[in-house]
Formats: C-alpha cells, structure tokens, sequence
C-alpha cells in the first residue's frame, strides 16, 4: 500500500510536491495551489533492473522511460532516464489498484484514468504518415 513520505522540499510557491512509496512503486506528484495535479512521475518495479518510469505533464502528455543505472556501484543513486518501449499495462494497473488503498482518493482515480488513457490513447491523434490537408491541395494544384 503506498504511503505519503512527509518532509518533502517544496521547491516552488504556490505549488505542493508530493511523494508515496510501497515495496513496487515511487510516485511523485505536484499539484497546483486548488490542489489539481499538474504532473506526476509513477516508478514501478523500483530497485531493480526492470525499473521504469511513466511521467505525465499537464499539457504536455506522456513519457515511458527506463531507469539506465550506472556502471558503479557507488553511482547507484545518478540513475539517467532514457526513453523505454511499451509499458505492461496489465500488470502496472493491477498493482496500481493494489497499492492505491494509500493514496488520496481524488488522486488515485486520477493517476488510474491516466494509466488508461496511456494504454488507450484518443484517435484524435494524426496518423505519423498522414500528409496534411494544406500539403495534399498544394501537391493537387502543381499536378
């Protein structure tokens, strides 16, 4: 169950840093003075050599990344994040509802509905190959 880690430093005014820890998870949130989140970090599979990171920022959207640990052992704790392949849906969002019992309830919910919204993204999204319209008409009037 993941539980509120108390101290943490707030870097910024009008602003709260949040961090909630279990044996599987790290999440790391800040919220906005009306206490709206404006951008969370949920590390999963913590300590080991599987750790992966799923970050949202408020206009900005996702990033999966990985956790490339340094050679040293002494180094441990300067972890670089890289971006990382596909994120186990399933198995993150059954943990997740798990461990959330900890949580803030209007957190939890919301950290849940971006777990699916990453797992499911909206088709409002163009096509990576789709041409756009201005670049079809004028590619239609030079034929």
């Amino acid at each position: 169950m993941l539980r509120e880690i108390r101290g943490v430093q707030q870097r910024r005014q009008g602003e709260r840093r949040r961090w909630f820890q279990d044996s599987f998870f790290d999440l790391y949130t800040v919220e906005a003075a009306d206490g709206e989140l404006q951008w969370f970090q949920l590390c999963y599979a913590r300590d080991t050599w599987r750790e992966r990171v799923l970050e949202w920022r408020r206009g900005r959207g996702f990033q999966h990344l990985k956790v490339r640990q340094p050679l040293f052992a002494a180094d441990r704790e300067s972890g670089v994040l890289a971006p990382d392949g596909v994120l186990p849906y399933v198995d993150v969002m059954e943990a997740f509802q798990r461990s959330s019992a900890g949580l803030p309830q209007g957190v939890a919910a919301f950290i849940a509905e971006r777990i699916r919204e990453y797992a499911r993204p909206d088709r409002k999204y163009r096509r990576p190959r789709a041409r756009p319209r201005w670049l079809r008409r004028l590619r239609e009037r030079t034929l």
